[in-house]
């Protein structure tokens, strides 16, 4: 995501409400091409626009018996939430029993929209949180130029530890494991003191918002409570942060922990109410090609942008040669859609097609089935990758600066929602949930492939559906130009003070340059390298101390490794 500023919203926007989610409702448009969820949002306060006392909120993904979509990333609403709304018309047609009024979509995608946290009094989007609801009113209004119409009273100013005062022995003491991964199946034991024998919710960190808000686990991966013990699954959007007892209404504390819950990793699920509640289910990849894994296809003028071909194949090698993901790239399509059509492409979008602020999105489809006449396996039947044909963009070798978005970071980023990896709190971690300006992240670290890797273990262990497993990839089938060139070259010492060298590991390997980088995305040093030279000696006396990042290209691969000179 890159940052809207909310007067740009406010601008753009032709309705703006504060309200809250009652229902959900998801439908096929009527192209049968995506499925879309119409969230029904109770208004309490008009901003912009005509008095309305209920809308349709459009947002891309949801199921529909046991079809799934999940875009990533994407505004994902839950039933309860509060908040203002940064609308504008959307005129999809969809596949519903009765024609839809005040039918809107949020402008600039996850970032239109203003969540509540009641608790701790707070507003936040995706690149904001501002404390104090009321402040928030005044920064709108002062945008607008008008008072807000009252549709219904929304009482925010709640006393915060008013229930705790009333409620002293409730606490939490400890719990168990303290690192866990999100969206596994992975069961956090909670100890602690009068929780009661009533399930209330269990609050974990937004990995989407980057801990800001709360995320509940869903009553049905609440697998125990009593009055001094909670089990529960850690749910797919948790993120690394305090955990809490929380009311039912979702606005109060009943109990917080003194540290903090580790949250490694993450990986997205489908979730299907058979008519009891959500449950979550964990997700994997079949052989769909028949050659093992899936085929993707580049629309004709992404493969005509030789940067752009290049740096995505970069990300896509990473992935395959470090998880064994079995993804190839086949012909071109002249199919310029994402779409349910079997065809998992890679393309640029259209205009305004993605919205303002989206860098790339990748969508997962899903198929499911009944086993024995409860259990719902799930597997994924298609994905596409959409780029924004206006960002401008450093495809590469070269590391982006401050005033560039590094194409092949986002590549790697959405390529990991791919392979069902979701969004972590970690500044540092490829799949943190935002990306900004001269922001390099191109290699995956060990927690990006333990995750990928259990996702893999249960894509060439289990056939869902009956349908085919899928077989992981050789990468020592590529070509040596297109194999993972971090792996044929050492770089030593690191931290290094006065010299570096680098070695080829494989003599076939023929580098062509090498180029060092300061963290502001500077480039401050370039050698030609030639071919006949197995190791490159760089002096490094005339360097300052600090974080370098050293580019080594070999043909159209390249890697980017970090330095420390000391």
């Amino acid at each position: 995501l890159e940052r809207i500023p909310l007067n740009n919203q406010v601008n753009s926007s032709t309705v703006i409400v504060e309200g809250k989610v009652i229902a959900k409702t998801s439908y096929w448009d009527t192209r049968h091409f995506n499925i879309y969820t119409v969230n029904r949002v109770e208004v309490y306060k008009v901003f912009k626009g005509a008095y309305v006392e209920e809308i349709n909120v459009i947002t891309p993904g949801g199921t529909i018996g046991t079809d799934a979509e999940v875009v990533t990333p994407s505004l994902q609403l839950d039933i309860e939430d509060k908040g203002v709304f940064m609308l504008f018309e959307d005129n999809m047609l969809l596949d519903a029993p009765h024609a839809l009024a005040q039918k809107f979509k949020p402008y600039s995608g996850p970032q239109g929209y203003y969540k509540y946290n009641v608790i701790d009094n707070l507003v936040i989007n995706p690149f904001l949180v501002e404390e104090g609801i009321a402040n928030f009113y005044q920064s709108v209004i002062q945008l607008t130029g008008i008072d807000p119409i009252e549709v219904r009273p929304f009482a925010f100013n709640r006393t915060a530890n008013r229930f705790q005062e009333d409620n002293q022995a409730i606490a939490i003491v400890t719990f168990s494991p303290t690192t866990v991964t999100a969206g596994t199946k992975t069961i956090l034991t909670i100890n602690g003191t009068d929780f009661g024998t009533t399930p209330q919710n269990v609050g974990f960190r937004n990995s989407d918002d980057g801990g800001s808000s709360y995320v509940f686990a869903l009553a049905s991966q609440i697998l125990t409570w009593t009055d001094t013990q909670i089990t529960v699954e850690v749910p797919s959007k948790a993120g690394t942060g305090t955990i809490a007892i929380i009311n039912s209404a979702g606005d109060t504390i009943l109990a917080s922990s003194s540290s903090s819950l580790a949250v490694d990793y993450a990986q997205l699920n489908a979730t299907y109410d058979a008519g009891s509640g959500d449950y979550a289910y964990q997700t994997q990849h079949i052989n769909d090609d028949g050659s093992g894994g899936y085929v993707w296809q580049m629309f004709t003028d992404f493969d005509s942008n030789t940067a752009a071909k290049e740096s995505f194949i970069r990300a896509f090698d990473s992935w395959r040669c470090e998880t064994a993901i079995n993804w190839t790239i086949g012909a071109t399509t002249t199919t310029d859609a994402v779409a349910s059509d079997g065809v998992n492409v890679i393309r640029f979008d259209n205009g305004s097609e993605l919205p303002d602020g989206v860098l790339g999105r990748c969508t997962s489809r899903y198929s499911g089935c009944i086993v024995g006449g409860t259990d719902l396996q799930w597997y994924v039947s298609e994905l596409d990758i959409n780029f924004n044909d206006t960002t401008n963009w450093q495809y590469g070798p070269t590391l982006a600066n401050g005033a560039q978005i590094d194409f092949e970071t986002v590549a790697v980023h959405e390529l990991g929602h791919g392979h069902q990896l979701a969004h972590v709190i970690n500044s540092s971690a490829i799949m943190n949930y935002s990306l900004g300006f001269g922001v390099n992240k191109r290699v995956l670290s060990s927690n990006d492939i333990a995750c990928a890797g259990d996702i893999q273990s249960r894509s060439n262990s289990f056939t869902p559906c009956g349908q085919p497993s899928m077989v992981d990839f050789d990468c020592s089938t590529l070509s040596i130009n297109e194999s993972n060139l971090a792996e044929a070259i050492s770089v030593y010492p690191n931290p290094a003070t006065n010299e570096l060298f680098i070695k080829k590991l494989n003599n076939s390997i023929a580098l062509d340059r090498i180029e060092i980088y300061s963290v502001t995305g500077k480039m401050v040093y370039s050698e030609i390298v030639e071919e006949s030279v197995l190791e490159q000696k760089l002096d490094l006396r005339t360097f300052s101390k600090g974080v370098y990042f050293l580019s080594i290209s070999s043909g159209i691969n390249n890697t980017v490794k970090k330095i420390v000179i000391n």
